[in-house]
């Protein structure tokens, strides 16, 4: 058998590493192009779903009974998240609903990773794909709402801008809203939007990144 003379092994082992090269900048240079596109689609959700929680503030009278408060001394108020999500939802358009079985009955797709941290059990993969509620938003987009145990919701719920489309990962196209009411009695969206999800390095964890 003859030996492949050594400019030939050569040659190919320059080929295989430009090859490799090439596609490590194309795949990086298309995750890029898609983050943009993902940062882009949560700054127009944002924006609707801001408008959306002032006209529910206004209509349950200035306060809505789900949010939790920024003066330290936990009187969070849990009770009456129910007629919040029920009135705050009808101020979006809504494609679909699941009270819960939500991976099962296609609301939501399988995220790469879930949360383990017990205070934040209602991003969990049990409690996200079997009772949470939600909601599917005609563009694809879904809002996922944080449930202690089923039925038992709480002022915090996942964005995922847009669906069952890839890359499907906290911190990329999956976001957290947790609602907040300050000293002032002003009820808004906290800034950090990654609160209870498994955020990785290079993920955007806070509202200002998405406008930089």
């Amino acid at each position: 058998m003859k030996k492949m003379p050594a400019y030939n092994f050569t040659f190919i082992l320059l080929l295989t590493l430009f090859v490799l090269l090439v596609y490590n900048a194309s795949a990086m240079a298309l995750k890029t192009v898609n983050k943009k596109e993902t940062v882009k689609r949560f700054q127009a959700i944002y924006g609707l779903y801001s408008n959306a929680l002032l006209k529910t503030v206004a209509q349950m009278g200035g306060d809505t009974g789900c949010y939790y408060v920024t003066d330290g001394s936990k009187n969070h108020n849990t009770s009456n998240c129910d007629e919040f999500y029920k009135t705050f939802v009808s101020n979006l358009k809504v494609q679909k609903y699941c009270h819960g079985n939500a991976l099962k009955d296609e609301c939501i797709p399988e995220y790469e990773t879930y949360t383990n941290k017990t205070r934040c059990v209602g991003f969990s993969e049990e409690m996200m794909n079997e009772f949470d509620d939600a909601f599917v938003m005609p563009d694809g987009s879904n809002i996922i709402v944080f449930n202690v145990t089923q039925n038992d919701r709480r002022p915090i719920f996942a964005v995922d801008t847009n669906g069952f489309a890839k890359p499907n990962k906290a911190g990329e196209d999956l976001f957290s809203i947790t609602i907040i009411k300050n000293t002032s009695g002003a009820i808004y969206f906290h800034p950090n939007i990654s609160h209870c999800l498994p955020v990785e390095k290079d993920g955007i964890e806070y509202i200002n990144d998405v406008y930089k």
